[in-house]
């Protein structure tokens, strides 16, 4: 459903010094700095695939996202939707495709619900008696019901992003792009749309390429991440393969009486404190057992609680960005 070969893209900013001087220095007489966004990127989605698109701020994941869509055009690279080239088959692509960004909206702000639905439905040439069964379906997947006569504006956050969801699917893509779709949302909206995520992929095989900084939503989505660092590739494969490989870093979670008075300290274990109460120790399974971490932590600090944590895919991304390791 989704093929990009070799992607690369490449913005030119103007290299300013600061003040006057500088200003009018680059007025006249600019200098251009090249900033690749991303290098060489390959990537091929099956029908039916959920992917999560794994990257820091900066890392080139929405300029990914734009020229897979055909917002942006590659300096390099080929891309097709579906065997179709986005930049050659517009219309076509577009009718086959949803794509949400976290921070952009569909919707017109002085519409109702209902009417921003109709609007959407007839850009799509969407027939009124499928829009009619669809839109039935959508408001009660997302609980929609209760909003549709409420103008776009007087909504909140968690209303918005289900009814841009729902926007979205009324001309039922077969390839979805969504860019931190569950950014500033609270838990039970998260699980509204992920629950969403999941039915259309089951029911209708809905192809999903996902970016999100909540790990909440690789994990729960996706069996295959892709990460990007530096606007290039460093991991294509399963979750559970790269679970796998990094599964000898373990983490015990430590809670105190008492205020932490100092760091626990020993070769080969990492320290991260959460708060004067609440600490993680995390170590090498083939340096350290169990055991003798929390006898070590036992004999410098007075200990409340402790909790084996299970590896979590945040940890290893984080791993992944400082370390510069390629998976």
């Amino acid at each position: 459903m989704i093929e990009a070969q070799h992607l690369s893209k490449t913005y030119y900013v103007v290299d300013k010094e600061v003040g006057l001087k500088g200003s009018i220095k680059a007025f006249f007489k600019p200098k251009k700095k090249a900033i690749q966004a991303v290098q060489d990127i390959s990537l091929s989605i099956q029908q039916g695939e959920i992917v999560g698109y794994i990257g820091s701020n900066g890392s080139g994941k929405s300029t990914t996202i734009k020229m897979l869509t055909g917002v942006l055009h590659a300096d390099e690279g080929t891309v097709t939707i579906n065997g179709l080239v986005p930049k050659d088959n517009r219309k076509t692509v577009n009718k086959q495709i949803g794509v949400l960004f976290g921070q952009k909206s569909h919707l017109d702000w002085n519409l109702p619900v209902q009417e921003s639905f109709i609007l959407h439905a007839k850009i799509y040439d969407v027939p009124e008696a499928v829009f009619q069964e669809r839109l039935a379906r959508l408001i009660d997947l997302l609980d929609l019901a209760d909003i549709m006569k409420q103008s776009i504006r007087n909504l909140s956050l968690g209303q918005r992003v289900r009814c841009e969801f729902a926007a979205i699917f009324l001309h039922q893509p077969s390839v979805v792009f969504l860019d931190e779709p569950t950014i500033g949302l609270d838990a039970s909206v998260k699980e509204t749309i992920r629950a969403f995520i999941r039915y259309m992929n089951e029911e209708h095989g809905t192809t999903f390429l996902i970016t999100s900084h909540d790990m909440k939503d690789i994990e729960t989505l996706c069996e295959r991440i892709f990460i990007i660092d530096k606007g290039k590739k460093v991991y294509d494969g399963s979750l559970s393969q790269l679970k796998e490989r990094f599964s000898q870093i373990k983490t015990i979670s430590f809670s105190t009486e008492h205020p932490l008075t100092k760091d626990i300290e020993a070769a080969g274990l990492e320290f991260d404190r959460k708060d004067d109460y609440h600490f993680d120790i995390h170590y090498q399974a083939s340096q350290w057992t169990s055991a003798q971490v929390i006898t070590m932590v036992f004999e410098q600090i007075e200990v409340d609680d402790v909790t084996m944590k299970e590896l979590e895919i945040e940890s290893i991304v984080r791993q992944i960005y400082e370390e510069g390791i390629h998976a």
